[in-house]
């Protein structure tokens, strides 16, 4: 009997060592994952250089769209120019001159939104 609950107490103990309130570490920090559906426009620009230089616009709201160093993403938007696209990544909103709030997307991917014509 003291064996068993020796085992009960030495078990309860470990178990207590694996569960944390720690953060998840892949989280580097709070974000808002978004998914925007709308038209791609490149080669924008603005007074004091305050853009991405590409947006997304759907219905009454426009994004600017952060590739980083992603130059795959960058060259995929240069060729949806003027089409719709899907556009997935974070949301962040960057404080402007011009532009009091800039609503910026850090894209993690990026397609077409057309649906392949049917021969």
């Amino acid at each position: 009997m003291k064996s068993t609950l020796l085992l009960f107490a030495l078990l309860m103990s470990s178990t207590a060592f694996t569960f944390s309130d720690a953060p998840d570490p892949s989280l580097d920090e709070e974000s808002i994952k978004v998914s925007v559906t709308g038209t791609v426009r490149t080669g924008i620009v603005a007074i004091g250089g305050e853009t991405t230089g590409v947006t997304i616009k759907s219905k009454n709201a426009t994004f600017e769209l952060e590739f980083g160093k992603n130059a795959a993403l960058k060259k995929q938007a240069d060729k949806l120019d003027g089409k719709p696209a899907i556009v997935e990544g974070t949301l962040d909103r960057k404080e402007g001159v011009e532009v009091k709030d800039r609503w910026i997307v850090t894209v993690t991917a990026l397609r077409s939104a057309t649906k392949p014509s049917k021969k």
